[in-house]
């Protein structure tokens, strides 16, 4: 009874078999397939990297076998030879027979072989004397083992081939070995590669950080900095390395103190004492540890104060969205306007801008402030008819926190910071009360500002813009507004026509208005007749660009279908007052049994009705009757309506 057939047998039995399938003959002495010297060349070329992770670890294992009459072949994934070592003898007789660089040892080309066979059946595996399928391999022992790559795919093997006498099974162990090494130090250059990646991940990302990024030693040495806070602070990374924070951070050992204790250390203010540098930063501070728990050091990270302003700013509505080519018309009056506020946009001036309600004034202060050298600095606007008395100090000026009851934790900033660098407009400058003019003339002359319950001056840099609907000349003669403060204010006046002075310019604006509306209520620009048209030109509109802006967006909303305009400059027909939503969420009239009355008296009771059915809700009032809060707390004002 026979020996059932072990594994190694049915190898090399499945092998012959393939070899016989690919065409192989008995008697042939060299490989089917050897590249020219041009494309070994070539190979040699693209293969660098494997052979030289091969190379290595097949000279230790030479060293093993020197001069025992072995010769050492690595293969790539397709069995062609990269790389031969052994002895000097041996290898001549090696390629003697066509084992040379380029000669592919598959089984397609030269049948069952230990590099071809160990490639066919992804293992290790010895193959001896006429175990090989060609005669000419008989006098060989061969031991070879696939390289694998981190992903489990084969890129090569190495095979140690010597006289079929010298076969022994230590030497397949001995290239099992040699691959596992391999392997091994593809795997670690893997590791150093991925950290590599990742610190140069990390280091990138840290470079490209919007803030200044410190890592500082127990030492309270500087270890580490980002390139923003070089930029930031204008020095050198060179300057920065191992020095101690102290010498450019005065407040280091209160920060670090407090670090140490566990308090939070976030968004406090401070300045760096690098080159006079004015600058004021915005800090965080956290202590770095090791997972456990051991303080190895702090991090400390910094923003520039303007540009997080700027950030709020932009944020909370605090620029300028209107240009020059925003401003509708075509008159002589408003092209000579647009000529010389562009003239005085570039100068760093003061300006005050007169003109009615309605009339744009602040588009003209935005459009000076987008054509002017602060444009890319805030655009921060107040209204200082529309903030109570005993509020516009700190709207203006800022506090400290504990400044007085109900002050926000960490303090706040002013209208003057936030605009630092850019432009404040002062909206209704002549309803500022005179105790605060008084404040607000220091503030312009002196170029800084405390906040209240501070003690620090702040150096500010801005332009003032102010606009008035009043006489300004006029409160002075009347004690109501400073004289110094209206010279300083006053130094390049520019007024706004009313809509009654520039008729040639509305049908222009009724064009954009119709369109701008019937694309924001997603409705179909309307068709107003002839008549309605020649009403609209004739009428007066004393409430100037607003007036017209919401009779047209009504005349949007029912879809032209308007018969009745302004009879008079001093009567309005009630059916042109605003809808409001009732209790229910459905819409009733503004006003159903009201007579014909002035304006005033319509718009009193328009606002009182509105603020009535939303229970005292003025922010939902404002956008039902289409007009801005401040707008409408000056409306509540000049009409003595409680709020």
């Amino acid at each position: 009874m026979s020996e059932p057939m072990n594994d190694h047998d049915k190898i090399i039995i499945e092998s012959h078999e393939r070899s016989r399938q690919f065409g192989v003959q008995k008697d042939q002495e060299n490989p089917s397939r050897i590249l020219n010297t041009d494309e070994v060349a070539r190979m040699l070329d693209q293969k660098s990297d494997l052979i030289g992770l091969c190379r290595p670890v097949m000279m230790q294992l030479y060293d093993t076998v020197k001069e025992s009459g072995f010769v050492i072949f690595c293969t790539d994934s397709e069995g062609c030879i990269l790389h031969i070592l052994g002895d000097e003898a041996l290898v001549l007789e090696a390629e003697s027979m066509g084992m040379v660089i380029g000669a592919y040892m598959n089984e397609q080309s030269i049948g069952t072989n230990a590099m071809g066979t160990a490639l066919n059946v992804n293992s290790a595996v010895q193959i001896t004397a006429n175990e090989h399928f060609t005669k000419a391999f008989h006098k060989w022992t061969c031991s070879a083992a696939p390289v694998h790559n981190t992903n489990g795919e084969i890129i090569a093997t190495i095979n140690l081939t010597g006289h079929r006498d010298n076969v022994h099974p230590h030497t397949l162990g001995m290239v099992v070995g040699a691959v596992q090494a391999i392997e091994s130090r593809m795997e670690s250059l893997a590791v150093q590669k991925q950290l590599f990646d990742a610190n140069q991940y990390a280091f990138t990302l840290m470079n490209n950080l919007t803030f200044g990024v410190f890592a500082v030693d127990l030492n309270d040495e500087i270890h580490w900095v980002n390139d923003t806070a070089c930029t930031s602070l204008g020095i050198r990374r060179i300057h920065l390395l191992n020095r101690p924070i102290i010498e450019l951070f005065p407040d280091w050992a209160h920060v670090k103190r407090r670090v140490l204790l566990g308090e939070v250390f976030i968004d406090e203010e401070g300045r760096f004492l690098i080159n006079k540098m004015t600058e004021k930063f915005m800090y965080n501070s956290y202590p770095i540890k090791t997972p456990e728990g051991e303080i190895l050091g702090f991090m400390l990270t910094i923003r520039e104060y303007r540009r997080m302003l700027n950030l709020v700013n932009r944020y909370t509505g605090s620029h300028a969205r209107y240009t020059f080519s925003d401003i509708i018309g075509t008159s002589v009056a408003i092209q000579q306007l647009l000529s010389y506020a562009k003239k005085v946009a570039l100068s760093p001036s003061s300006v005050l801008i007169i003109g009615e309600s309605g009339t744009g004034k602040e588009v003209f202060a935005q459009a000076i402030h987008n054509a002017s050298e602060r444009r890319e600095g805030a655009f921060v606007a107040i209204n200082c008819g529309a903030i109570a008395p005993t509020l516009i100090e700190s709207e203006l000026f800022g506090y400290e926190e504990g400044a007085f009851t109900g002050a926000r934790k960490g303090g706040r900033p002013g209208k003057f910071e936030l605009a630092d660098k850019g432009t404040l407009f002062l909206d209704e400058i002549g309803e500022m009360p005179l105790e605060m003019q008084v404040k607000l003339l220091r503030t312009i002359q002196e170029g800084s500002v405390t906040r209240i319950g501070g003690e620090k001056e702040m150096k500010i840099d801005v332009r003032i813009i102010a606009a008035t609907n009043k006489d300004l000349a006029e409160e002075v003669r009347k004690g109501r507004f400073r004289l110094d403060l209206y010279y300083r204010l006053n130094v390049i006046p520019l007024r706004v026509p009313p809509l009654r002075e520039r008729k040639e310019d509305i049908k222009a604006m009724v064009k954009f208005f119709l369109k701008q509306k019937a694309q924001h209520l997603n409705k179909n620009i309307p068709y107003l007749s002839t008549t309605l048209i020649e009403k609209i030109m004739a009428y007066s509109w004393p409430g100037n660009i607003r007036e017209l802006e919401n009779f047209l967006e009504k005349a949007v909303i029912l879809d032209g279908n308007i018969t009745t305009l302004y009879e008079s400059s001093s009567q309005a027909n009630n059916q042109n007052l605003p809808a409001l939503p009732n209790g229910s969420g459905q819409s009733e009239e503004a006003v159903v049994d009201l007579p014909l009355m002035s304006l005033d008296e319509a718009e009193k009771a328009a606002i009182e009705r509105a603020i009535s059915k939303l229970n005292g809700n003025i922010s939902k009032a404002a956008r039902i009757l289409n007009v801005s809060r401040n707008t409408l707390y000056l409306k509540m004002k000049k009409y003595g309506i409680p709020y």
